[in-house]
């Protein structure tokens, strides 16, 4: 599905997830004049900035308010003051996806002006390389035109699959249970490798694979 070349997008919080964000966005053709970020730290927003050839800005910034589609990337715990503090500039038919863990959509949606489109989706670290499975749980404001785009948007990321808001909660547990559990089993398989006799991105390259190959199979 390809990504509207006229929409704008404002990121707001580039950890490690607002950086994936920026990065697959950018790779999928989203013009960087098209993108603005803001963080609560200026030197890290400046940093990423010059990283990825994007404009800095602040939440108090036009910008922020007027982009097509504002994507949040805090902590939770900084979800509402955020929201409460861009929420008052934002207007009808804008789309504000929450990349936040732990905020239900009717707690986001109570916290935004009813015309505004909310979505919540949880990503994870595979979508840096389009490989993730983000589950998405849309709000009851969500057009089909805003559907569309959600899409779009996460297409960038890998594949998606839509949950009831319920039940977002035990997709981050899978995910993060995921994590735990594949990523130390791999770099067993890899010292095997290793001390078999195998260069280490041989070794590597052939856990991964074969990891990847029953996922699939699967």
């Amino acid at each position: 599905m390809r990504m509207p070349g006229d929409k704008s997008f404002a990121i707001i919080g580039v950890g490690n997830i607002g950086r994936i964000l920026l990065n697959r966005l950018l790779a999928s053709g989203v013009p960087a004049e098209n993108l603005v970020i803001c963080d609560s730290d200026p030197g890290r927003a400046s940093s990423v900035a010059r990283q990825f050839g994007v404009h800095p800005i602040s939440l108090s910034d036009e910008a922020t308010c007027t982009a097509d589609v504002v994507l949040v990337a805090v902590p939770p715990k900084a979800v509402p003051d955020l929201l409460g503090t861009v929420g008052k500039w934002l207007r009808p038919g804008q789309l504000v996806i929450s990349f936040a863990a732990a905020i239900p959509l009717e707690r986001l949606e109570s916290l935004l002006p009813v015309e505004v489109m909310v979505v919540r989706v949880m990503p994870n670290a595979p979508s840096l390389v389009r490989q993730g499975m983000n589950p998405v749980a849309y709000g009851r404001r969500v057009t089909l035109e805003g559907r569309a785009l959600v899409e779009a948007i996460l297409a960038c990321l890998g594949e998606t699959i839509e949950v009831s808001d319920d039940l977002m909660n035990w997709c981050v547990g899978l995910s993060g249970a995921a994590m735990r559990s594949l990523l130390p089993a791999l770099e067993g398989m890899t010292q095997a490798g290793i001390e078999a006799g195998l260069q280490e991105n041989d070794a590597r390259s052939i856990a991964a694979q074969v990891m990847l190959g029953m996922a699939a199979l699967v």
